[in-house]
């Protein structure tokens, strides 16, 4: 499983696979591992580890002192500040606000929440881009996957009220833009009184 971006917390589990009821032979790790340093681990079940010789597995990002020293202190911080129940929780919150959300924008067409790790999903490519570059203008750091996604992905530590400044923000946003599609929907002559069939 990659577990890169998803692991150590992130969907308010450990891993994304415990969601699933699953257990991998292998599972990589590496984003928050070392707190923002490069340093990624490959984690293997003891049957797949016998496999695996000296020389087989190599590593750009393997374990130097103050990456794992990071990591350490990373971990420690996950299990005594109790981040992975505060990712849950926050995670709810957050995709009941998000579903509020959809339920005001028509262009808003799906939310996907797991733990901190958000989607919402809109109508248009178009639209998706310049939400991404509005919500930046306003100092909200969002992105966008398969063209169409906003990708939310918080820090552990945020709180509640960070979660609604970010959905009051894209509300506007997204108000902002129904508003100016209408105008230009409105302002495109018809085929028919362009005289054009």
């Amino acid at each position: 499983f990659d577990e890169i971006q998803s692991g150590l917390g992130r969907t308010g589990k450990y891993f994304a696979y415990q969601h699933y009821g699953v257990l991998p032979g292998i599972t990589v790790v590496a984003k928050p591992l070392a707190a923002g340093l490069p340093l990624g681990a490959l984690l293997s079940t003891e049957a797949v580890a016998k496999c695996i010789s000296q020389g087989m597995h190599g590593t750009t990002f393997g374990g130097g002192p103050l990456a794992c020293a990071a990591a350490i202190a990373f971990l420690d911080t996950l299990q005594k500040e109790k981040l992975i129940p505060r990712v849950r929780s926050l995670g709810t919150y957050f995709a009941k606000q998000l579903r509020a959300l959809q339920n005001r924008h028509r262009c808003v067409r799906d939310v996907r929440v797991l733990g901190l790790m958000a989607g919402a999903e809109l109508d248009s490519a178009d639209l998706a881009k310049s939400v991404v570059n509005q919500m930046l203008e306003r100092g909200i750091i969002i992105n966008r996957t398969n063209d169409t996604v906003l990708r939310f992905l918080p820090p552990y530590v945020i709180g509640r009220e960070h979660i609604d400044q970010v959905v009051r923000e894209l509300d506007r946003v997204l108000s902002d833009s129904a508003t100016l599609r209408f105008k230009t929907s409105k302002a495109k002559p018809s085929a028919i009184r362009s005289g054009k069939h």
